[in-house]
């Protein structure tokens, strides 16, 4: 099983060739940059790294969000363009799973992207070496307000990323979605007609037209 995986979320990029869930090649960057400028050229290099044909690929898995909206819709994208041009089954992910296994932390992890205004896209997972446990679903929510809900967890950001919520104590981390192949279950399939972002809220431009309506 040959899996080509996609992660444009945020700032960071991650892109990896599994082979049998395990990774073959990734290439992970953290720096500020389009991800329409070089999403395509990464997914050629890690086939290249790989030694892996485009036509040799059996699935594609991509972050469905939350995150940029712009990053987010990239990654989709190019998923649909590619799962369609190769006839193979896409799969999505949420981009806050993509974080909590990217660090191989066990236990109660909350991976969080800073939404501003004292907000964030966060949840509560249960992280074991091959299992884990949603216990609180992805959401968008005022931080002070989530962090109430949990007692004890590792909280999980990008601190590449702009963190504008007043957090004391976080683990750093890039995300890598090479690793959510260990945890099958998290995985959702999808037609490649229909998979959308999954952006857990609407954005300012929508919400200033329906107030206007």
């Amino acid at each position: 099983m040959i899996s080509l995986l996609l992660d444009t979320s945020n700032q960071a990029l991650s892109v990896a060739v599994n082979r049998n869930s395990k990774m073959a090649a990734e290439i992970n960057t953290n720096y500020k940059k389009t991800h329409s400028e070089t999403l395509v050229d990464n997914i050629q290099k890690v086939l290249s790294i790989a030694d892996i044909k485009k036509s040799e690929i059996d699935r594609i898995i991509v972050a469905r969000g939350p995150g940029s909206y712009t990053g987010v819709r990239i990654g989709i994208t190019v998923a649909k363009m590619l799962a369609k041009q190769l006839n193979v089954p896409v799969y999505s992910v949420s981009s806050l799973f993509v974080l909590a296994v990217s660090n191989h932390v066990t236990g109660n992890t909350v991976p969080l992207i800073d939404a501003r205004r004292a907000h964030v896209y966060g949840a509560l997972y249960n992280i074991e070496e091959d299992d884990y446990t949603e216990v609180i679903a992805p959401s968008y929510v005022e931080f002070k307000a989530l962090s109430a809900d949990v007692d004890e967890a590792v909280y999980l950001l990008n601190s590449q990323e702009k963190i504008t919520i007043d957090i004391d104590e976080y683990t750093h981390v890039t995300p890598r979605i090479s690793e959510v192949e260990r945890y099958e279950k998290a995985l959702k399939l999808e037609d490649a007609d229909q998979l959308v972002p999954d952006y857990l809220r609407i954005s300012e431009a929508e919400r200033n037209w329906q107030d206007n309506q």
